[in-house]
């Protein structure tokens, strides 16, 4: 009993201390936020502001493009976003419930591909995007995002746990595949679906490097580019930057909050099944 106790303990302090050492960031940088730039680059440096301001909301907001790279990556969040639940959905159906040659083959190779950074692959990405004249536009921000690994693999283990009994009477009673995918195994596969739309948005929010290289003008900049802006050859604007991450933080808190539920109830029914 002593020992359940001792170990419920320490893993009660050990999250408490990883849960701080994740929020604490987040609590600075909206501290930042609301400081002035006298106060931002004082020393010793102070958590809380002595006189809140909303100068620096006020600046990114009415005196710059921001609002525009928010509306950029809304849009190419979104979109990828959708791509990538599709073709998760898609992938995942055919390998779990349809038997092909090569289909564990096939399938270890794409898990594998989730081990090679976008960074590895980045320069034959762009000389085919430039190839097809995307360079600076919407499709060349979405082209990369369109399939994510790491969902087809989650899918494949959410819709393995449907039985294969339901898919049979479908195509007794004369359903086609389409209808299959459509009406059973997205509706029971949702929460999955769910969850992997909330991780495939936070990853085409936060992207930075890919935009980077096909952006070439200011119309076309995300809000991590936009951000990057007030990084100035000789100094930094904090300020603005924290007020900037803030209000980029409230979309991926809106999407996660809304879809918390499907989130963990996607995760707990996935299992891990061969």
């Amino acid at each position: 009993m002593f020992r359940e106790r001792s170990v419920r303990i320490a893993a009660w302090i050990s999250c408490s201390f990883l849960a701080l050492f994740t929020v604490v960031p987040v609590l600075w940088i909206v501290a930042t936020a609301f400081k002035t730039a006298a106060e931002i680059n004082a020393w010793p440096p102070t958590f809380l502001p002595s006189a809140p301001t909303w100068a620096n909301f006020d600046e990114i907001i009415y005196h710059t493009e921001f609002p525009r790279y928010i509306l950029n990556t809304i849009l190419v969040s979104t979109v990828s976003t959708v791509c990538i639940m599709i073709t998760s959905s898609i992938a995942g159906f055919v390998f779990a419930k349809y038997k092909f040659p090569f289909r564990g083959l096939i399938f270890m190779v794409l898990l594998a591909s989730a081990t090679i950074p976008l960074e590895a692959y980045m320069i034959p990405v762009y000389i085919m995007v430039f190839k097809l004249k995307m360079l600076n536009t919407f499709a060349a921000l979405i082209l990369p995002l369109t399939i994510m690994t790491f969902g087809v693999f989650f899918m494949r283990q959410v819709i393995m746990g449907i039985p294969d009994e339901l898919l049979e009477a479908a195509r007794i009673d004369g359903a086609s595949e389409f209808w299959i995918y459509l009406r059973i195994i997205l509706n029971l596969s949702k929460n999955g679906l769910m969850a992997i739309g909330v991780f495939a948005f936070t990853q085409a929010w936060a992207n930075f490097m890919w935009p980077l290289v096909v952006v070439s003008t200011g119309d076309m900049y995300t809000t991590e580019l936009g951000l990057a802006v007030y990084q100035r050859a000789f100094y930094t604007e904090y300020g603005p930057i924290a007020a900037g991450a803030v209000i980029s933080i409230v979309p991926m808190l809106i999407v996660f909050v809304a879809l918390r539920r499907h989130i963990m109830a996607g995760i707990a029914t996935s299992g891990m099944k061969g």
